[in-house]
């Protein structure tokens, strides 16, 4: 009896450890990073800006990617100032990070993007 106790006592220390651990992790296993060259700005006529990279490190199969850049997405330099969308240029490479996930509501893959860095001088 004192044995099922213990190992009782033991399952529950280690989900408490195992919770904590998880917690105090910061939520970065849905983000996935990408190095890309900018091809172009487009700003759709309802207002919707969109970013067109194409990427220089493969992580989907096509190496083009339309990136929509919302309110929440960070835009920065090198420095990491932040700047606006007509600070990017063709040609300059960026690193993107964006969720690494979609639903199965949207019948599309567009990608939240979280960061969008200048990475050329």
């Amino acid at each position: 009896m004192k044995n099922k106790r213990y190992i009782i006592i033991a399952v529950i220390v280690i989900i408490v450890i195992a919770a904590v651990i998880m917690i105090a992790q910061p939520l970065k296993w849905s983000e996935k990073s990408f190095e890309a060259v900018v091809q172009e700005t487009v700003i759709q006529s309802d207002g919707e800006v969109r970013l067109i990279v194409e990427r220089t490190t493969e992580i989907y199969g096509s190496p083009i990617n339309s990136l929509g850049i919302s309110e929440e997405t960070k835009l920065v330099d090198a420095n990491g100032e932040e700047i606006e969308i007509g600070d990017f240029q063709q040609g300059d490479t960026v690193s993107v990070t964006l969720k690494d996930s979609f639903t199965e509501e949207t019948p599309f893959y567009y990608p939240v993007v979280y960061e969008i860095k200048l990475t050329n001088p």
